[in-house]
């Protein structure tokens, strides 16, 4: 980023954090009522409730305090239906094993690696309680330097007003030397209705995501040998400690909804426009070398990127501004829960792009609809659409969802997606060291993925199958280098899940195949089994649940992917077959009040195996057996009168788009 941008971006930032507790401090100021001096914890029953900015209308159940899977698989990527691969660390690059197709529209730059970890504006929750919620999240492993923090933070104010923030932050030293991942994501909100007609959104994120990058171990020979010292001591291939990865990412955000007529709280219909400003920033940056020792013993790992003998460097800087415009109407029968959904808009997307050292300026243009209805609790049809136009004409995308409820037979689920989009930047021009290193003229990939699935929840099953067909698909061969086949790839996969209960005794199952007609390209495991065998019971007179169990999770050979920092992608390598490994964890989980707390031992294999190591990308094995402890805490002020408790109908339920918040971009928290 050149300097006077650089200052000036540091500076919005600043004045905009300033800005948020000013206005924060102004709203506090008039309250009629003080905030409780005494912090009391949340009861799991009591009705919390969510919305995102883009539709406040519309209500989410938060997740409960209990101590289960999600709570102590602390890792995002193993939070996962089936564990994303990553390169053994915590917060390292990390991809989905069980084939998944990205929903894409217009330009991208061609990198998602750290996505797991971070938070956008999107993803920001505003509690509709009129308490002040807190939650606080803390994981340690053997040392001070492998850590995870995760707060949230909800304040509502008299006259309506809210502010939110989101924090997570990872530091994590790993147990291979130079493989250090330290991240940090950041996104806060202030909802501030005006009147009864409208309501505004200032919401900003910032995202840091820094890495050291090792290039992997040379060879895992001496593992479980008598000269074997510990994974510290592993060659590495690049040990210079000057390989460096940083990606930053940072949104400014304004999101205003102006109704025109109508009152979702009585059931009228609503007209209402909505205005979305977004100005994001965003940077990827890997060096290695210098200008006085240059790249010294790292440059056997480059091969042809090494184009200077001084280092080499890849830099990417990217300003956007966003602008949608949306009419839309709705009725809600059920507080929390339109019934029927239509809107129409349109966005324009501004990108100021330098590759170093080339710049350029363009526009993404597109029309949107969406369409939804929900008659009653059992049927919900949810329908998005996005069609580019000018520069973009060729380009689309179509979502769809369906679920229709069978009362006490179950659950039915469809969804598709469809889409046209240009091929990232990365696969189609690279520069290293401020050489062109190649420049493609890659077709547009068109994807489409249908899935259906079956859930019966009085005996915790589901079933989902579903397809992937790819045209023009892009990856990264053996030589690291972006490749596009003509031929169509297919992949069809089936997902189970199973929980069993048997008294205090639990089993829960989860068991995927997937199987491709281009094994040569899509080189990912056939089969997953992930199972956790755990009693859950109330013990001290009742007063603590207890969770203590297995985790285990294993799958089938497969020639896992390798990893290449200079361009952020994995990429095919033939060297290597990880055969099936069975991991197993350890643990014990409990829970007093909302207060949580866990201990694992990962990896319980290496007690008495340290010469077999597993593998999910190549040269980066995962962790040796290790101790890893976490607690977790949420809060509730009494800081205003209360005005009535939600009723228990009035909380949206299992059935409809309203019951499933969707993913947001940093999905593993």
């Amino acid at each position: 980023m050149n300097a006077p941008l650089a200052i000036w971006s540091k500076f919005v930032s600043r004045v905009f954090v300033l800005l948020f507790c000013g206005i924060a401090t102004c709203i506090q100021a008039q309250q009629p009522v003080a905030a409780s001096a005494t912090t009391r914890t949340v009861v799991d029953t009591m009705p919390l409730l969510f919305s995102f900015a883009h539709a406040p209308e519309r209500f989410y159940p938060a997740s409960d305090t209990l101590p289960e899977r999600d709570f102590r698989f602390y890792d995002p990527a193993r939070r996962m239906p089936i564990d994303w691969g990553t390169l053994g660390n915590l917060g390292t690059p990390a991809r989905p094993l069980f084939f998944e197709t990205p929903a894409r529209l217009g330009f991208d730059v061609g990198t998602h690696v750290f996505d797991l970890y971070n938070l956008q504006p999107g993803d920001l929750r505003f509690y509709r309680n009129s308490r002040s919620f807190s939650e606080v999240f803390f994981s340690q492993g053997r040392t001070q330097f492998e850590g995870m923090l995760n707060a949230r933070l909800a304040r509502t104010f008299s006259g309506g007003a809210n502010f939110s923030m989101d924090y997570r932050t990872i530091n994590n030293l790993g147990q291979f030397r130079y493989q250090r991942a330290k991240h940090n994501a950041l996104v806060m909100g202030l909802w501030i209705p005006l009147g009864s007609r409208y309501d505004g959104f200032l919401l900003f994120s910032k995202n840091v995501n820094r890495q050291q990058d090792n290039g992997g171990i040379v060879s895992d020979t001496a593992f479980g040998g008598e000269e074997f010292t510990g994974p510290i001591n592993a060659a590495i291939h690049l040990p210079e400690l000057k390989a460096l990865t940083r990606h930053g990412d940072q949104t400014l955000q304004l999101t205003q909804h102006l109704r025109f007529a109508g009152d979702e709280e009585m059931g009228k219909r609503v007209l209402r426009a909505t205005h979305s400003f977004a100005w994001r920033t965003q940077n990827w940056k890997f060096s290695d070398g210098d200008a006085t020792e240059g790249i010294a013993s790292d440059s056997a790992f480059f091969g042809d990127f090494l184009v200077d003998k001084r280092g080499v460097r890849n830099y990417i800087e990217l300003d956007r501004i966003d602008n949608t415009f949306t009419v839309n109407t709705f009725k809600s029968k059920t507080t929390g829960r339109p019934s029927d959904v239509l809107a129409v808009g349109i966005s324009h997307s501004y990108f100021s792009l330098r590759q170093e050292p080339e710049k350029s300026a363009f526009s993404n243009l597109f029309l949107n609809g969406q369409f939804g209805i929900t008659p009653s609790e059992r049927f919900a049809l949810t329908a998005d659409a996005a069609l580019g136009i000018l520069e973009n004409i060729g380009e689309y995308q179509l979502r769809g969802n369906l679920i229709l409820g069978l009362g006490n037979a179950g659950i039915l689920k469809a969804s598709l997606l469809s889409q046209r989009y240009p091929a990232g930047l990365l696969a189609r021009r690279l520069f290293v060291s401020q050489r062109p290193f190649w420049n493609n003229s890659f077709e547009k990939p068109v994807e489409n993925t249908i899935s259906g699935s079956y859930a019966l929840p009085l005996i915790g099953f589901e079933v989902t199958a579903r397809t992937h067909l790819l045209n023009n698909y892009i990856y990264y061969d053996q030589n690291s280098l972006a490749t596009q086949t003509g031929a169509a790839v297919q992949v069809a996969q089936l997902l189970v899940s199973e929980n069993i209960r048997l008294g205090n005794f639990h089993l829960d199952n989860t068991l995927a195949v997937q199987r491709t007609n281009r094994a040569e390209i899509l080189r990912m495991p056939d089969w997953f089994s992930k199972n956790s065998l755990y009693f859950s019971g109330k013990i001290f007179r009742k007063r603590m649940l207890l969770n203590i169990g297995v985790d285990f999770r294993i799958n089938s050979e497969f020639r896992p992917d390798a990893y290449q920092p200079l361009t952020w992608q994995f990429h095919l390598q033939d060297t290597l077959t990880q055969k099936p490994y069975p991991w197993i964890d350890v643990f014990a989980a409990f829970k007093v009040q909302s207060f949580r707390f866990f201990f694992r031992y990962e990896n319980l294999n290496t007690l008495w195996n340290k010469s077999d190591v597993f593998y999910q990308t190549a040269s980066h094995p995962q962790p040796f057996g290790a101790i890893r402890i976490g607690i977790a805490w949420r809060f509730l002020d009494s800081n205003l009168p209360e005005t009535g408790n939600t009723r228990p109908e009035d909380v949206p339920t299992t059935i409809g788009p309203s019951s499933q918040p969707p993913p947001p971009r940093g999905r593993g928290f």
